[in-house]
């Protein structure tokens, strides 16, 4: 009898027009999501490359420098030499015999590489660049065009697979479902299918099973489609397993909202009514209540603004500049083993700027450490916060799956903190020595490789959402089929 229902519920569907419209908005969603999500990650990736490629030519040009350099006094019978910076065109060696600058004029691009799934779910990836210049320059250099105010990403910035996931799934099917009960009750034929052999129960479920076959049939449907059309390393394993992370998180989202809707309809008046709630629920669960969060995530824990980075880089230029002398006895001080003999002390333009840069990264490191402090704070409420929501959950989910989330970015910006001072200390030390770089030289500077982190972290972290949502969704979806033995049939 249940079978018979269902393909009953699934052929009343079929005939009905408001359906084959919201699958088509839902398709249509679907397709620009993806093509809009698929558009981001590309232009990163374009990005990362074409600035790659920019600063891989200076430095190569560079080098082709130093080869013909190097040709000249091997025919001439010379001595290889250290050049100073910016001296008169043609005159002496090539700038690429300076380690500084070859360090400071030119930068190391480093990349973030996007997952698989990254085109899913965009996160912070569209205001955090996947990629960034290492070179000479200060850490406030580096990282200048990252929005540093910007909270937990809880409202997608993007139009993405995960947008629709989030914000739109839960719409088409409180569309589909707030009428489950008050449309037959309505009509006076609810109490005529229940004097068949089914319980009420059964009808219900049958109703909720053909609703969610077909919405699931299009949502993994296209999702499937979607991967391999704007998905990226689709023959790694990794990929297919955070595929398979996303089905699971997106079936504990979709069963939510169903049994939500069974819920208001088993407690409801009719179907005006259902609609009302369901429509106000929405609307707090996924709009009201995770601003309110991240409101209060930037509230208790406010981080440092650009502008007092701003304000602390100008003061310590500043100062530098007034007390070149004193803040080149520091930066000597850090390099003590290359202290020149006697009283006399390189005044070249470079080493100055390096003792400028040293003084501001001394004066703005203490901001940078703060901010990455109060952000950890805010993530760590965020989570503590996110059951009150299923949107929140859902999201800190599909970032951590599609590997955009602020934990990983926070693991690739530590390896690039790492290197940058990799960086500096090579092109520094080399410079400092008056050590005249050769060709053979450039094969030896530091390289990035980005190391991703154990997968098991991140399911670590991911556990607690997808667990959030499972609690969830057993409890409101107990307490109506509880509750339907004291349903009333007749009209109320």
């Amino acid at each position: 009898m249940l079978k018979l229902i269902i393909i009953h519920e699934t052929r009343q569907l079929a005939r009905t027009g408001a359906l084959w419209s919201i699958l088509a908005l839902l398709v249509i969603a679907i397709i620009f999501a993806a093509w809009s999500g698929g558009r981001s990650i590309d232009r990163q990736v374009a990005g990362a490359q074409a600035a790659e490629t920019f600063e891989d030519g200076l430095r190569n040009h560079m080098r082709a420098d130093t080869e013909k350099y190097a040709a000249k006094v091997l025919a001439a019978g010379g001595e290889y030499q250290f050049a100073s910076v910016r001296h008169a065109p043609g005159a002496g060696p090539p700038q690429g015999t300076n380690a500084g600058a070859v360090g400071a004029e030119t930068s190391k691009f480093v990349t973030l590489p996007p997952t698989g799934l990254a085109a899913l779910s965009v996160g912070q990836s569209d205001i955090q660049l996947n990629y960034l210049p290492v070179s000479l320059a200060t850490t406030l250099d580096m990282t200048k065009n990252l929005e540093l105010e910007n909270p937990i990403n809880l409202a997608a910035g993007s139009f993405d697979i995960a947008f629709v996931v989030i914000f739109l799934l839960p719409i088409f099917i409180l569309a589909m479902s707030y009428d489950l009960l008050s449309s037959e009750q309505e009509r006076g034929t609810l109490a005529m299918i229940l004097a068949h052999p089914i319980s009420i129960r059964k009808l219900m479920a049958s109703k909720i099973i053909s609703r969610a076959a077909v919405m699931l049939a299009v949502v993994l449907g296209f999702g499937v489609i979607a991967l391999l059309t704007v998905g990226t390393a689709l023959d790694a394993a990794d990929t297919w397993l955070r595929f398979g992370l996303w089905i699971v998180a997106t079936l504990l989202y979709l069963a939510f909202w169903f049994a939500l809707a069974v819920l208001v309809n088993v407690y409801g008046k009719n179907s005006a009514s259902n609609g009302t709630v369901l429509a106000g629920i929405w609307l707090i669960l996924v709009v009201i209540v995770p601003q309110l969060v991240s409101m209060l995530a930037t509230t208790v824990y406010p981080a440092p603004s650009r502008m007092e980075l701003t304000i602390a880089a100008r003061e310590a230029q500043t100062e530098a500049e007034k007390n070149f002398m004193s803040k080149l006895d520091e930066y000597y001080y850090d390099h003590l083993e290359f202290v020149p003999e006697g009283d006399e002390k390189a005044m070249d333009f470079l080493t100055l700027a390096q003792a400028n840069n040293n003084s501001i990264e001394k004066a703005v490191r203490p901001l940078y450490d703060k901010f990455q402090e109060q952000l950890n704070k805010q993530e760590a409420l965020v989570q503590r916060f996110q059951y009150v929501s299923p949107a929140i959950m859902m999201q800190l989910a599909l970032n951590e799956i599609s590997g955009t989330s602020a934990n990983r970015y926070e693991h690739f910006l530590d390896q690039v903190y790492d290197f940058h001072d990799e960086w500096k200390e090579y092109f520094s030390t080399k410079f400092l020595q008056r050590y005249p770089l050769k060709p053979a030289d450039y094969d030896d500077f530091p390289e990035f490789e980005y190391s991703e982190e154990p997968f098991a972290a991140v399911l670590a972290r991911l556990t607690p959402s997808l667990l959030g949502m499972l609690i969830l969704f057993l409890g409101v979806v107990l307490v109506p089929f509880m509750a339907l033995r004291k349903y009333q049939v007749a009209a109320r």
